[in-house]
């Protein structure tokens, strides 16, 4: 009976205490509860202030439309680097930031770089520089494009120099420069002849000169002297440019030079000047068929001489050589492009021989006349 007494009170005990135990888990539940459940309250933002700030945030990204003059430049958006602190060294001051670059709303939508000039002068036309003048073509021959195509010249030849102009000579001479129609080859023919009685006893000197004409003037191909029939009195010349020689044919034998740039012989020279002014050039290399010398000529200088024509206002050249005795003069006419009107030849043993004007007929070329 005591045994059956203790079990019932012990059950009885063990009841209360389950009760009390669940008791006192239901009331920490709740507790716990409720202080999870107000934290959680408590942490969230209040719905009608983060309405206010999410529009406050959108009214501000929003750009304002607004009516920009196309006039007025606007500043375009500078980007500037993040300043990195080095916190091992001092601190350092803040670089300064780049200054705005001008750029118009236009410039804002083109594919080339903006102009970052500020200030653009403008140019009146009284300021600005003269056009530059349209430079013509240069013609075939660039130093006289104006030399004549044809010139004939008629020549008394004279013993006596002291003698007049007018007075009768023993002699004639007549030299012709012609440019052939193609107007890129030349061709010179001078012929002396002996008057009278003496005709008889000196023959006829023949010389031709022909060749190209090129942008320094004339460049001869072939020369002839011929002195009557006396072969041991003709010498010829053939220049080969593009061998750079020059060969040289006499009785007595053949010779080949070197040739020089610009050399000629005793016709084409004296025609050169048309193309080459004599102050300008005064030294040739030329060639009488049986040798090659420098002719150096000296300016004497403006002379006016008496002709049959008239006065004729020239340039006196004197070839300057060592022997004193020998001398050759010309004088070039001022009013027809310096074509020869006067040729002295004193020779060794004091014999002079001179040519001297009667008349002069010239052409220019059909372009120019055109």
């Amino acid at each position: 009976m005591w045994n059956s007494t203790i079990l019932r009170n012990c059950k009885c005990i063990l009841q209360d205490v389950s009760y009390q135990r669940l008791a006192i888990a239901l009331a920490l539940s709740f507790l716990l509860h409720l202080f999870f459940i107000g934290n959680f309250y408590f942490n969230l933002p209040d719905l009608n202030e983060s309405r206010q700030l999410i529009e406050a945030q959108l009214v501000l990204r929003t750009p304002v439309p607004t009516k920009i003059p196309l006039s007025k430049p606007i500043l375009a958006p500078v980007k500037t680097e993040p300043i990195v602190k080095n916190t091992a060294t001092a601190k350092q001051a803040p670089p300064e930031p780049e200054a705005p670059v001008l750029t118009t709303p236009a410039e804002l939508f083109s594919s080339q770089p903006a102009d970052t000039t500020e200030n653009i002068t403008q140019i009146k036309p009284s300021d600005a520089e003269p056009a530059v003048e349209s430079v013509p073509e240069e013609p075939s021959v660039g130093i006289n494009p104006q030399a004549y195509q044809y010139v004939e010249t008629t020549f008394d030849v004279r013993t006596d120099i002291a003698a007049s102009a007018n007075s009768s000579a023993p002699g004639k001479a007549r030299i012709v420069y012609e440019l052939l129609a193609n107007s890129k080859q030349y061709k010179i023919k001078s012929l002396v002849e002996a008057k009278g009685l003496v005709a008889l006893v000196i023959p006829d000197l023949l010389q031709t000169s022909e060749g190209l004409l090129i942008d320094t003037g004339l460049q001869p191909s072939h020369y002839l002297y011929q002195f009557g029939d006396n072969k041991s009195k003709t010498f010829r010349a053939d220049f080969d440019w593009e061998q750079k020689k020059l060969y040289l044919h006499a009785a007595k034998g053949d010779q080949t030079l070197d040739l020089v740039e610009g050399t000629q012989d005793l016709l084409s020279f004296m025609y050169q000047f048309m193309f080459s002014p004599p102050l300008q050039t005064l030294q040739f290399n030329v060639t009488n068929g049986k040798r090659l010398g420098l002719y150096e000529y000296g300016f004497e200088g403006e002379e006016t001489i008496a002709t049959k024509m008239g006065n004729l206002n020239t340039f006196h050249l004197l070839k300057v050589t060592n022997d004193s005795d020998e001398k050759t003069e010309l004088w070039l006419a001022l009013d027809y492009q310096y074509v020869p009107v006067k040729i002295r030849k004193t020779e060794k043993d004091g014999k002079v021989y001179e040519l001297l004007v009667t008349s002069l007929k010239t052409e220019k070329p059909v372009t120019q006349s055109q």
